[in-house]
């Protein structure tokens, strides 16, 4: 994920371009979200800032003029009813667009950009995981879809407020006092300016507290999931160390606001006051009277209104000074979801062949791997063959390699050096969900969701695969999972976990492997992975799911990796494996003569199964 590692000086500068083509992107995709949202926005912010400035400058200008000149009262009370009829229109349409408007239509624009990161993060590379910069890159993408939203509206909502009162007020003031422009512009472009070294200094202190505020949210999540809950409370040093690593934590992120906080403050003090107040309320207002009073150039009536009009003109200048600023520290962000959502992938079919209708022959010849360039190979010249519908298993201590050795067959990764074949035809030239799809597999580190039974065993097959109901009944009967169904009073449809269900199942740690199990009985696949399949299962429990799995599997091919030799037993053919390289294969009966590595384990477990 080159783009994502750039060094992060460069990360900071978003040159105007970008600053467009970023913010333009988003506008783009709320446009498509919801149309109505950016047309109702739009016209609400050019209804409130005008009505401001009818309100602010035109009719009160029209009610001083007409006492200091003696105007006919009549004509001041019609403009008067006219005033207030069209502020009671712009009240109620104000109400509308506060009250239903902004909440709703808002809400489908941050929903269909959080759906386009999760679908993208459901098929990035899963070496993406390897890389700690990839979890700050897409914890800060989606943290800030919501607030890219939110400022994308704001931004536009700022945009059309600064042009509807720079126009409007603009064109008041060169009619009425050109030299009144000269104060706004200088205030202008020293705002912008210092604005802009803000927003740089706020975006780099976010960046750089990111890895802080990911381990502080990784140690609040300690504390209140269920996970962890038991372990916290029987091991008292444990929430000692935590407690530590989040004062220090919190401590790291307060360094780097308060490395910034001395810059902050001179640069907020010159935008606020030294070019907002003291030229307005200073330099300005004396020369308004020295027009009005000294020169006598300009009436009380016009010195008033100008006043009250620079109030107006001042905060749209600002809203203005602030936009391109504001636009950039957008698209600093934006650039964060825009890097993640191009990143392009590296497993993909070279030249997508359907995969054969029956999956034969596979073959890995000469395949070594390693995760990172940094790291050492942790897979070395693995050379097998898997027969069709042979059962194969590969053994060995922990960090032999096994899961990875899955992982390369499942194209989860590619390896680094060698070839994988299926009916020899390297597997990176098939349609990868293809090839994907007629694999059915379940890792020793599966999950449970927060859904119903049925949800859980089918995945993303519930509604495809003919003859559901009875394919999912056969399978929960095969894993074993069956006679824990009975028990549930809704059967299939009973919600599984707490998490958003007071009456939620809660299985046990062998009850959720026989359910993760039955997903590779449902699923109609041509090779079974099975990873520690029955780790969490008494040994009554693993004899049944092995003879089911025999049965079931008859006619597929089967690799399943296990401590547990007595799973092994049967296999057609096993491997062993030690630091990455195979150093013995055969049956159990071949291996047990070989007096090596594997005859030692099993002499080590053998009491448990006389």
């Amino acid at each position: 994920m080159s783009s994502i590692n750039n060094n992060q000086d460069n990360k900071i500068k978003m040159s105007p371009r970008l600053t467009i083509s970023h913010n333009w992107f988003m506008i783009k995709t709320i446009f498509r979200a919801s149309p109505l949202l950016f047309i109702l926005q739009t016209f609400d912010s050019v209804r409130w800032h005008g009505m401001n400035f009818i309100g602010g400058t035109i009719w009160i200008g029209f009610v001083l003029e007409s006492v200091e000149f003696r105007r006919d009262f009549s004509d001041v009370v019609f403009f008067t009813g006219l005033f207030f009829g069209l502020s009671l229109l712009s009240g109620l349409y104000s109400a509308f667009n506060h009250g239903y408007v902004t909440h709703v239509f808002a809400a489908r624009a941050e929903q269909k950009l959080r759906l386009m990161l999760y679908d993208k993060a459901r098929s990035l590379d899963l070496s993406c995981y390897d890389e700690p910069n990839y979890y700050n890159e897409f914890v800060l993408s989606v943290t800030e879809s919501k607030n890219a939203v939110e400022r994308t509206t704001k931004l536009i909502d700022r945009m059309i407020t600064g042009l509807v009162i720079v126009f409007a007020y603009g064109t008041f003031f060169l009619l009425r006092d050109p030299v009144s422009m000269i104060f706004v512009v200088f205030s202008f472009i020293a705002r912008v300016l210092i604005g802009r070294a803000i927003n740089k200094l706020q975006f780099k202190a976010r960046i750089s507290e990111m890895p802080f505020v990911r381990k502080r949210g990784y140690i609040h999540r300690v504390f209140y999931l269920n996970d962890y809950a038991k372990e916290l409370r029987l091991n008292k040093k444990v929430t000692k160390g935590l407690h530590k690593e989040f004062d220090e934590t919190n401590d790291e992120i307060y360094k780097i606001h308060k490395g910034i906080s001395k810059k902050k403050f001179v640069l907020s003090f010159l935008s606020e006051y030294a070019f907002s107040d003291f030229i307005f309320d200073g330099l300005y207002l004396t020369y308004l009277v020295f027009m009005t009073v000294l020169r006598k150039t300009m009436s009380f009536g016009t010195m008033f209104v100008l006043h009250n009009a620079v109030w107006s003109m001042r905060r749209g200048m600002i809203v203005l000074s602030e936009l391109l600023p504001s636009a950039m520290e957008n698209a600093l962000y934006i650039d964060k979801i825009r890097t993640f959502t191009n990143y392009e992938n590296k497993i993909v079919s070279s030249k997508n062949l359907p995969v054969p209708k029956d999956i034969k022959t596979i073959e890995f010849k000469n395949v070594s791997f390693c995760y990172t360039d940094k790291q050492d190979y942790i897979l070395k010249n693995i050379n097998l063959v898997i027969e069709p519908f042979n059962k194969i298993a590969l053994v060995g201590y922990n960090g032999a390699g096994k899961t990875t050795l899955i992982k390369l067959l499942m194209r989860l990764y590619d390896p680094v050096e060698g070839i994988i074949l299926l009916d020899g035809i390297d597997i990176r030239d098939f349609n990868l969900d293809e090839y994907r799809q007629k694999i059915g597999t379940i890792f020793q580190d599966f999950r449970i969701y927060a859904a119903s039974v049925a949800e859980n065993i089918a995945m993303d097959l519930i509604s495809t695969l003919p003859d559901a109901d009875s394919l999912m009944t056969s399978a929960v009967e095969l894993s074993g999972f069956k006679s824990r169904l009975l028990e549930m009073s809704e059967g299939f449809n009973t919600p599984l976990t707490r998490e958003f269900e007071e009456d939620g199942t809660a299985l046990s740690g062998g009850e959720s492997q026989k359910l993760a199990t039955a997903r590779v009985f449902y699923k109609t696949s041509d090779l079974i992975i099975l990873d520690e399949p029955s780790s969490a299962l008494d040994p009554i429990a693993e004899y049944q799911m092995n003879r089911s799995m025999n049965m079931a599997a008859k006619d597929k091919s089967v690799v399943f990796i296990s401590h547990r030799l007595s799973t092994t037993k049967h296999a057609n053919k096993i491997f062993m494996l030690d630091k990455g390289e195979i150093i013995e294969e055969g049956t159990h009966e071949e291996l047990l003569h070989l007096n090596g590595k594997y005859n030692e384990m099993w002499s080590a477990q053998a009491s448990r199964y006389v």
